[in-house]
């Protein structure tokens, strides 16, 4: 581990990660960690597992670039790769030499790194300006909310943020981008608490928290990308390989829950988890981010469908 590195994120549920993919029988492991973020899940595989191997794959090539860092003591078992998980396809695992995958890790959500240091507007508790990208491409959150008519901003907002106050909110976004263009996470968080009344603001959050959600998910077209990952990552797996899937809201869980429902009744996988794993009351004293995580995962019985 380089000891250099300065952690800003805290991995949930490491401890069970690391038991499903102990569970993998093979003398050289290949894993996937999918949303690598700062490498902490890929950290704790690479020092339990012995000669495991992993490619590290991020979007965002800051991220990317941070977890290299953090684990160049192992240099020569990780391959990183700058792509979306759900464009990794059999050739990214042939470039290696690799044939197939003993274990997938899908973390999904955004790191404290992001929040706290990226400057691209992800959280409502600092002034920045509003980008919310993980990588380069698509519109930013500023664009969004000036350029997206009432109906469509209502929709995500409901959509994505399960907001009740989305056409209210969606309005007076309107209004208030007539006078000038909303550009600041600032501005958004004075828009949304004049809209809602100060009785139905949510305890111990802003009450800006579902739209930041809602906006982040649209941009980074996250739950579409979800959906594709489960359609294709799979059958990427040997047989007794291991896919974990971690959810921090109802709707990426929603996805994990159905997929791997549909993956079952294939006949080629079997749910490991009958109901999703939770943090522990001590991990979530420990990192209050942890209380949201829920953890499903599935292993290949079959691997004759593998590719199809």
């Amino acid at each position: 581990m380089n000891k250099e590195f300065e952690v800003t994120h805290i991995p949930v549920l490491q401890k069970e990660v690391l038991e499903f993919f102990q569970k993998v029988s093979s003398p050289i492991p290949i894993f996937l960690d999918a949303t690598v973020g700062e490498g902490g899940h890929s950290l704790a595989i690479l020092e339990n597992i012995p000669n495991s191997k992993i490619i590290l794959l991020d979007r965002d090539i800051q991220m990317l670039e941070r977890a290299k860092k953090r684990l160049e003591f192992f240099k020569d078992r990780i391959f990183p790769i700058n792509i979306n998980f759900s464009e990794f396809t059999k050739l990214h695992l042939l470039q290696y030499g690799f044939e197939v995958l003993n274990g997938i890790l899908l973390d999904f959500g955004i790191s404290s790194f992001h929040i706290k240091h990226s400057g691209r507007g992800f959280s409502f508790q600092l002034n920045e300006p509003l980008d919310m990208r993980l990588s380069n491409e698509g519109k930013t959150a500023t664009q969004i909310l000036n350029q997206y008519s009432i109906e469509e901003l209502e929709k995500i907002f409901l959509q994505y943020g399960e907001e009740n106050w989305s056409k209210k909110i969606a309005q007076n976004i309107v209004e208030t981008r007539k006078k000038k263009p909303i550009l600041t996470t600032s501005e958004l968080n004075q828009i949304v608490e004049k809209t809602i009344p100060r009785k139905f603001w949510p305890p111990k959050v802003h009450p800006a928290f579902r739209i930041y959600q809602a906006l982040r998910i649209e941009v980074n077209q996250e739950l579409q990308h979800i959906t594709k990952a489960f359609e294709n990552l799979p059958f990427l797996l040997c047989k007794g390989g291991i896919l974990v899937a971690i959810s921090f809201h109802s709707l990426e869980d929603r996805i994990t829950k159905q997929a791997l429902k549909q993956l079952a009744q294939t006949g080629s996988f079997h749910i490991l988890t009958k109901k999703p794993l939770k943090s522990s009351v001590q991990e979530v004293q420990f990192n209050p981010a942890s209380r949201s995580a829920r953890l499903r995962a599935i292993e290949v019985v079959d691997e004759s469908r593998r590719f199809s």
